[in-house]
C-alpha cells in the first residue's frame, strides 16, 4: 500500500510542471500572458486619490531615491569639469604645469587666497519631509544638508590634492543647536576653515537665516556660554540656528598628511609662493622617476604606457615621509613646516582652535 502511494505522489509531482507549461501554452494562457506583459495596465483612480498621491510626492520630493546622491555629487563633478582644461571648459592661458596631468585651470584653484577668508554659502529649504512633529527642521536633517555643503566646499578648493595622490576622510562631526529652523523656512549654510592641528583640519558650517537688508546690528544667537565665539562671523540681520564642526584627515596611502601641507600644496597663501614651490616639487619627482626608469631599463625613450605608470608613482603627497622615516637629506626639506609660507595664519589658527573649544566643545584638542 505504501509503495503504491509513493508511486502516485511521484507521478503527480512529475506531471504538475508539464501541466503548468501546457496551460501557459494554451490559447487561454497565451492571451493572459499577452495581457499581463504587453498591454498597459489601466488604472483609473478617483480624483481625490490622485490629488492625495500628488501631494504626497511633492511633500517628500527631497526624499526621492538617488536624489541625495545627485545633490552631493553634482557640485563635485561640476568642480572637476570646470577645473579641467578640456573641451567642456573655456580656453585659458593660465594652466598648471604641462608635465603634470591632468592640467588644471589656475583661476579655479585657491592660489593666492587667504584660507580663513575663503568662505562659501549654500541655500536650502526646510521641506515637509525634513521636519518633525514640532514643525521645525529635524535634527537628523542637518547632517543631510551638511553633506551637500561640505562636498561643494571641499572639492573645488582641494581638487589638486587628489591628483597629488591624497584623499580625505571625515573623522567626526558635532552640532550645537541654538535655535530651531521653522518649517518651510529658507536657511543658508556658510562653510569655512576654522583651524587645523598636526592631524585634523576643522571645517565649520554655520546654519543661518538669510540676512535682512534693513537690519543694522547682528542678530543675537540663542543663550550659550560662548555667544561671542559663535556669532563673530555672522552678517548683519542673520540669525544663527546651528553650528557644526567637522574634522578631516588627509591620507596618502597609509600615511597621514598634515593639513598644513595639503593647504600649502593646494596653493593657499596671500602670494603664489606656496603654489610655485609645490609645482617645482611635482615636476622634480616626475623627472626623477623617469630618469630612474631610463637608467634601469637602458632605454632612450619612455612609452606612453610606461610613462602612465611612472606618473602614478610620482604624486607629491605620496613622497611625503613621517619624521621617523626621514634620512635628513636636503631633498626632504619640503616635508617640514618651515619650508612653506604658513606664518601668516599661525595666530588665527590658534585662535580658531580656542573658539572650537569654547563654542562646540565636542572635539578634543590634539595639540598642546
Amino acid at each position: 500500500m505504501a509503495a503504491s502511494s509513493s508511486k502516485s505522489s511521484l507521478s503527480v509531482s512529475s506531471l504538475a510542471p508539464i501541466g503548468a507549461v501546457a496551460a501557459m501554452l494554451s490559447r487561454w494562457g497565451l492571451s493572459t500572458l499577452k495581457a499581463l506583459l504587453l498591454e498597459p495596465i489601466r488604472v483609473n483612480p478617483p480624483v481625490w486619490l490622485r490629488v492625495l498621491f500628488g501631494l504626497l510626492v511633492v511633500a517628500n520630493v527631497r526624499s526621492t531615491p538617488l536624489l541625495w546622491h545627485i545633490r552631493v555629487w553634482y557640485p563635485a563633478i561640476k568642480a572637476i569639469v570646470r577645473a579641467r582644461a578640456c573641451f567642456l571648459t573655456p580656453k585659458s592661458q593660465a594652466l598648471s604645469h604641462k608635465a603634470i596631468q591632468p592640467q588644471l585651470r589656475l583661476e579655479t584653484l585657491p592660489i593666492g587666497k587667504d584660507i580663513f577668508e575663503d568662505m562659501s554659502s549654500y541655500s536650502f529649504l526646510a521641506t515637509l519631509d525634513e521636519c518633525d512633529w514640532n514643525s521645525h527642521l529635524s535634527n537628523s536633517s542637518y547632517s543631510r544638508s551638511l553633506d551637500c555643503a561640505r562636498m561643494a566646499h571641499n572639492v573645488p578648493r582641494f581638487i589638486k590634492m587628489f591628483s597629488d595622490g591624497g584623499s580625505v576622510a571625515l573623522g567626526g562631526s558635532g552640532f550645537s543647536f541654538h535655535r530651531e529652523i521653522p518649517m518651510l523656512a529658507r536657511y543658508t549654510i556658510r562653510m569655512s576653515v576654522e583651524a587645523w592641528d598636526d592631524k585634523w583640519l576643522y571645517l565649520v558650517g554655520r546654519f543661518v537665516s538669510p540676512a535682512k537688508p534693513s537690519s543694522k546690528k547682528p542678530a543675537a544667537a540663542a543663550c550659550s556660554a560662548s555667544t561671542d565665539a559663535i556669532t563673530e562671523k555672522l552678517l548683519p540681520g542673520e540669525t544663527l540656528y546651528c553650528t557644526s564642526t567637522s574634522r578631516y584627515v588627509c591620507k596618502a596611502g597609509r600615511r597621514t598628511i598634515p593639513p598644513w601641507l595639503m593647504i600649502a600644496a593646494s596653493g593657499y597663501g596671500t602670494t603664489s609662493s606656496n603654489w610655485q614651490k609645490a609645482e617645482k616639487l611635482r615636476v622634480y619627482y616626475l623627472e626623477k622617476e623617469r630618469k630612474a626608469y631610463l637608467e634601469k631599463t637602458g632605454k632612450k625613450s619612455i612609452s606612453a604606457k610606461a610613462d602612465a605608470k611612472l606618473r602614478k608613482k610620482a604624486p607629491l603627497l605620496r613622497q611625503y615621509r613621517l619624521q621617523a622615516e626621514r634620512q635628513g637629506t636636503e631633498e626632504e626639506a619640503w616635508m617640514d613646516k618651515s619650508y612653506w609660507d604658513l606664518e601668516e595664519w599661525e595666530t588665527r589658527r590658534k585662535q580658531g582652535l580656542q573658539r572650537l573649544l569654547t563654542s562646540v566643545g565636542v572635539l578634543p584638542p590634539l595639540e598642546k
